[in-house]
């Protein structure tokens, strides 16, 4: 599927939200976007981005809240069955007293997708102050010795765009104004979330991989026209019932502070690769 010339979504209330998606990444390096590849690891077919359902999943509380979901707020993204390309998705978005509850499902009612948000301050990671890297990695295919934990990456600078920002914001049907406001605009977190794709191909050779989930840590939004340096260290390496995975942590600096830092986590290697 490409993209729709007109989304395709509908809204009931404040705390329904309809939306097609689609896959945005049959060109990828990473092959679990491919029909071929995704089938062959049991799938139905070629799975749509873990960033792509996140996207759509901050339209609502963003909607509601504004600016403030991006200061001073937790948010963790889990990914328990895929989506697939064309699937409509249907998302809830329930207040609790400090935040956010959201759940994702398809039209079969499988629950895809779970996103809990907590409002508040938190100290960031001391670990964003660890130094990077100060030589360029030669990127290989990922392997288990390859991933050495706690060994920063080189930094990486990113320059967000206000038509780069626009073009993200189109491609997953969201219309919020605040990623619309020329050299003020909010980067929209589906692209931050994208970074943190990015982060990990810096690194390595990725031929099939999955996005099973990421924890934010908000501290203020970032804005397009900002320099921004991105820091990555792998913090985490497991394996469970044949799958390794690996947890990175991603610190965006603004003007040398954390602006927003993640937990990003991945299955490197599926079962049976």
């Amino acid at each position: 599927m490409t993209h729709p010339d007109t989304c395709a979504k509908t809204y009931t209330k404040s705390d329904k939200y309809r939306v097609q998606t689609f896959n945005d990444a049959l060109e990828s390096e990473n092959r679990i976007h491919s029909d071929d590849i995704a089938k062959r690891f049991g799938f139905e077919g070629a799975l749509v981005g873990g960033v792509v359902v996140f996207g759509h999943m901050c339209y609502q509380p963003v909607k509601l809240t504004g600016e403030e979901w991006l200061t001073d707020n937790t948010a963790e993204v889990k990914f328990l069955k895929p989506a697939y390309d064309a699937q409509y998705l249907n998302i809830a978005c329930q207040k609790t007293n400090n935040g956010h509850n959201l759940e994702c499902h398809n039209d079969d009612n499988a629950l895809l997708s779970t996103m809990t948000s907590i409002k508040g301050a938190i100290t960031p990671d001391p670990r964003w102050k660890t130094a990077p890297a100060s030589t360029s990695i030669q990127r290989q295919e990922i392997h288990w010795d390859a991933l050495e934990i706690d060994q920063a990456a080189p930094a990486h600078n990113w320059l967000p765009d206000y038509d780069t920002n626009l073009a993200y914001a189109e491609q997953i049907c969201d219309d919020n104004p605040l990623y619309r406001q020329g050299s003020d605009s909010l980067v929209h977190p589906f692209w931050t979330s994208r970074e943190c794709n990015a982060a990990f191909t810096r690194m390595f050779i990725l031929r099939a991989w999955i996005h099973v989930g990421t924890r934010f840590v908000f501290h203020k939004p970032l804005r397009v026209g900002q320099q921004i340096e991105v820091r990555t260290i792998p913090i985490k390496k497991w394996e469970r019932k044949g799958h390794e995975f690996a947890t990175l942590y991603i610190s965006f600096l603004a003007n040398g502070e954390p602006a927003v830092e993640a937990e990003h986590t991945a299955i490197f290697k599926v079962a049976g690769d």
